[in-house]
């Protein structure tokens, strides 16, 4: 499943790619959150224009609820297809709700604005998260008109895929998910081919190729790719994993005499109370891992995210330091200077941001860096950047959205993170010229431009995605000034261009996406491409934003 996002931001991999154990004598305990075949949890939530959406004012329809976050990288990756099968199905009876993971309206709204996306957007007071478990993003829920709970689907969903599970949803019927990568999962972690029974070495031996059995499972999950065709069912696998993982708990813990046993018991431990939704319990499982094996990674990674959902934050930072003490890359670092940021330490956050950042930075500048390192760097910022706003420094949140920005700028292209960090980076910006309620001014920001061609474009126009922000109903005239003679910029609203200057009404996001072009006079031109300057009147006041050549 290497399209999907934890729902946490430092989850360790004991989640799905924990150290597992085989079959029980009795079933396994269902985890917390909705069960498909089930009635629905019932939701009750703002949207991003101020009004609420209930799960019980949509009874009788079908509804496609998909759980996102504009900072998860696979959550943008489906939005095409999500548009795509909006399109497609949506109807009298068939309705879709995005339900945020509890970021500010105002980045909801920069998003939505930019991608066009035509569903109610929700924003996620916890409720929705508790009720329904989620622990990953992207996930999908389909509901049928009787507010039957018919699909869960965590990954990234295709418009085919998701026809299927409003058609199984319409006809009553439980979504299902088959491949051949699923199939190599369920023949993984079929418990026969485990035996629990015999002597001490037998059983001990079995508990081990349970574990590897589980992590090979999770290497199938993480390789998975339903744009190939190929998706899991990560609900049923976890349900095979936690039915080999409890008989493994009931078969080792009577021999578990030795400090290895104890380790892999405790750890065996910790990983199946997280997956109930036991955190308390979760964390004490892990916290006796640490103290037999200091230098497990894994035990404090549980002691970390179990103390995080517990909001114990002095225990998340404790197991945060030796953490950065084991594995002292930029990923544990960025991951650290978060959690700085969630316990309210902004000072510890931010010397451990530029602690990652001061590592990055020369593995991405260096001759010939791939992708990759450029790639780390650009994600350090923009999470710097998030932590920043948070905590409501907004200048220097702006500062590392715009250093973000500028490595992004770097990377090719046909990366497939230039267009998320420089469209993520922007709307951040444009979230924080958003985020004061009684604001009155007029903004601009540009970046590259990530989306289809324009309308007429030709291959050597330079093309910007300019975003205007203000005051609902505000009526905004735009014109390009300091261009070369023979030049031509287009502004183009709605898919209709117009050269040289436009007029445009913000709706009610306050969020207006104009796809910028800058045309030169012949092609040999564009080797040369000068500043232009954007300037937004608003009747007013003047603002004014230059751009430059993004390449």
């Amino acid at each position: 499943m290497k399209n999907a996002a934890f729902a946490g931001f430092a989850i360790a991999a004991a989640i799905t790619l924990g150290v597992c154990g085989p079959l029980p004598a009795e079933p396994a305990p269902p985890p917390p959150g909705p069960v498909v075949g089930q009635i629905a949890p019932g939701f009750d939530l703002p949207t991003i224009d101020g009004k609420r959406v209930t799960l019980a004012s949509l009874r009788g329809k079908t509804v496609v609820v998909n759980s996102w976050a504009t900072w998860c990288p696979p959550c943008r990756l489906e939005t095409p297809d999500l548009i795509a099968a909006h399109k497609e199905l949506a109807g009298p009876d068939v309705v879709f709700v995005g339900i945020d993971s509890s970021e500010k309206a105002p980045l909801v709204k920069a998003f939505v604005a930019a991608k066009n996306i035509g569903w109610t957007q929700a924003i996620d007071d916890g409720s929705f998260s508790k009720a329904y478990d989620i622990r990953y993003f992207p996930t999908t829920f389909v509901i049928d008109p009787q507010g039957i709970l018919r699909t869960t689907y965590v990954d990234t969903v295709t418009t085919k895929m998701l026809a299927g599970f409003v058609d199984d949803a319409k006809a009553g019927r439980n979504g299902h998910i088959e491949s051949a990568a699923q199939a190599k999962i369920d023949a993984l972690l079929a418990p026969a081919q485990y035996p629990l029974a015999g002597d001490e070495p037998t059983i001990v031996a079995s508990v081990e190729k349970i574990r590897k059995a589980i992590d090979d499972a999770d290497k199938l999950v993480d390789d998975s790719d339903p744009a190939e065709g190929n998706p899991v069912d990560l609900t049923r696998t976890q349900a095979e994993e936690s039915a080999l993982r409890v008989a493994a708990i009931a078969a080792l813990a009577p021999l578990a005499t030795t400090p290895d046993r104890k380790l892999t018991l405790a750890l065996l431990q910790g990983d199946e109370n997280w997956y109930k939704g036991d955190n308390a319990a979760a964390l004490a499982a892990y916290r006796s891992a640490a103290e037999l094996d200091p230098k497990s990674q894994d035990a404090w990674a549980g002691v970390e995210q179990s103390a995080r959902r517990l909001k114990e934050y002095a225990t998340m930072i404790v197991a945060d330091e030796r953490l950065v003490e084991l594995d002292p890359t930029v990923t544990t670092l960025v991951d650290v200077g978060i959690d700085y940021g969630i316990a309210g330490k902004i000072e510890n956050a931010r010397e451990t941001f530029d602690r990652a950042v001061a590592l990055q930075i020369p593995k991405a500048s260096a001759p010939g860096a791939k992708p990759v390192e450029i790639r780390r760097l650009a994600w350090a910022y923009l999470y710097y950047g998030r932590t920043e706003a948070k905590h409501g420094s907004t200048q220097r949140a702006r500062r590392q959205f715009a250093l973000a920005a500028e490595w992004a700028q770097k990377l090719p292209k046909n990366d497939s993170r230039y267009a998320i960090y420089n469209e993520q980076a922007q709307e951040e910006t444009v979230a924080l010229d958003l985020g004061s309620g009684s604001r009155t001014t007029t903004t601009l920001s540009v970046a590259p431009w990530t989306g289809p061609e324009l309308p007429g474009s030709v291959p050597n126009t330079a093309k910007y995605r300019l975003v205007v922000a203000g005051p609902e109903g505000k009526s905004v005239a735009l014109h390009a000034a300091d261009l070369p003679k023979g030049w031509i910029a287009s502004f183009c609203t709605d898919r209709i261009c117009a050269p040289m200057r436009v007029t445009t009404t913000l709706p009610a996001s306050g969020v207006k996406v104009i796809e910028f072009q800058v045309v030169p006079p012949e092609t040999k031109a564009l080797a040369h491409l000068p500043s232009v300057r954007v300037v937004a009147t608003d009747g007013r006041s003047t603002t004014t934003v230059t751009t430059i050549a993004l390449r």
